[in-house]
């Protein structure tokens, strides 16, 4: 067994790479203009390069989780890292936007290994509560929270905008340091279950959750990297808010987040809700809030929206639905995660592009058109309150601690 120092040690450096992460996130959508500079391209160019996050992400979800069920979380876990130190140490300096493109597709890449490891190790390490995994949205809405701050000091003082993506890649170099001596050696990683078994295997109500989850993971990933990437620059151009106003936004949408956390760890812990019925609550605010930000133009009310988008959307709703696919799975953890993320992927991939497009026609549009892929996602969210509690005598066993082995 691994002792309680060394668990503790390895949980800091997987959230570190999540606060990391959460950088990442952002980074790009962030410094649009900068980057629209650098490889002398419009803003929709840039936004069409941003999409070959979801390219990475998507080609490689499913590959890694298979190898994380096989190999071991370790190797992956690494190919991550290695992955995004590469994409942070390079991008600044790429003025060729085909050149950058590769990299940002490298950076999807990293996203999955990290999704695909991590997760896993974090149920295992603790198999009796969702907690660990959950709290990693916390420390992804951290970074989240710090970056958009940093960006607007970076270019208060007329600093290379670089600077971000040094910093991120020199936590990495320390967390991949620290990480070289630890050994996961009382895991046993190899699966005995056939997916496509267990799918046959599964009830009409059972396949239909999955689905639905699955789904969910492209919605919810949707909104919320429809809201990053236009939330700013919406707001400087249409609602002439200060760039300081403008980017405050995003870090009271990760505020948002970090508090959602906190909120959705004690309800799920303590079990105050059921899990899915949690999901269509949040789900619904997430929908009102944004309806509120395209359409009102009161700073006041613009800025709590935001907030709220954060708890709800943005506040560990995903990593719920997620634990609850991979009770489905218990026994491939890395590729459940990775269908889910998969879908997830999808979103990173197509949204930039479609918004890329809708920017061309009208920045109010493209913003308001965010409320649409909202309706959805909260149709989807009942879709899975109805399967898994259709009648209560029969309702799947998917609460707290659902992910027991």
């Amino acid at each position: 067994m691994i002792s309680k120092s060394l668990r503790r040690k390895v949980m800091f450096i997987l959230y570190t790479n999540y606060f990391v992460h959460g950088l990442g996130l952002l980074i790009l959508t962030q410094n649009m203009f900068a980057f629209s500079k650098l490889w002398n391209t419009p803003l929709s160019t840039v936004s069409y390069t941003i999409s070959a996050v979801g390219i990475g992400r998507i080609s490689a979800y499913y590959i890694l989780g298979s190898f994380s069920d096989r190999i071991g979380r370790k190797p992956v876990l690494y190919a991550g890292m290695l992955s995004y130190l590469l994409f942070f140490i390079m991008t600044p300096f790429i003025k060729d936007f085909h050149l950058a493109y590769l990299l940002i597709i490298l950076a999807g890449v990293a996203n999955s290994a990290l999704d695909a490891s991590t997760y896993p190790i974090f149920l295992e390490i603790d198999k009796k509560s969702t907690a660990p995994s959950i709290l990693i949205k916390a420390v992804m809405s951290m970074g989240e929270f710090v970056l958009p701050i940093s960006v607007v000091y970076v270019e208060k003082l007329q600093l290379w905008f670089g600077i971000n993506f040094m910093i991120a890649a020199a936590i990495l170099l320390i967390n991949f340091i620290l990480l070289l001596p630890i050994e996961f050696s009382d895991q046993s990683f190899s699966s005995k279950e056939n997916f496509h078994l267990k799918l046959n295997q599964m009830s009409n109500r059972q396949f239909f959750l999955l689905c639905s989850l699955a789904l969910y993971g492209y919605s919810s990933m949707a909104i919320m990297i429809h809201f990053t990437q236009w939330v700013s620059i919406f707001a400087g151009k249409e609602l002439d808010m200060t760039k300081v106003s403008s980017h405050l936004l995003l870090s009271l949408y990760s505020l948002g987040s970090i508090v959602g956390v906190i909120a959705i760890f004690t309800v799920v812990k303590n079990a105050l809700i059921k899990n899915t019925h949690l999901i269509v609550l949040l789900s619904f605010f997430a929908c009102f809030s944004l309806i509120l930000i395209a359409f009102n133009s009161s700073d006041i009310l613009v800025h709590l929206s935001a907030f709220v988008f954060g708890f709800t959307a943005a506040g560990g709703v995903m990593q719920v639905a997620l634990n609850l696919l991979i009770s489905l799975f218990p026994g491939m953890k890395g590729r459940a995660t990775a269908i889910f993320f998969t879908l997830g992927s999808l979103a990173t991939f197509s949204v930039p592009l479609v918004t890329g497009i809708l920017s061309r026609i009208s920045i109010v549009l493209t913003m308001r058109s965010i409320v649409v892929t909202a309706l959805l996602n909260l149709i989807i969210s009942i879709f899975i309150s109805f399967a898994a509690y259709t009648k209560k005598e029969n309702s799947l066993k998917l609460e707290t601690k659902y992910v027991e082995n």
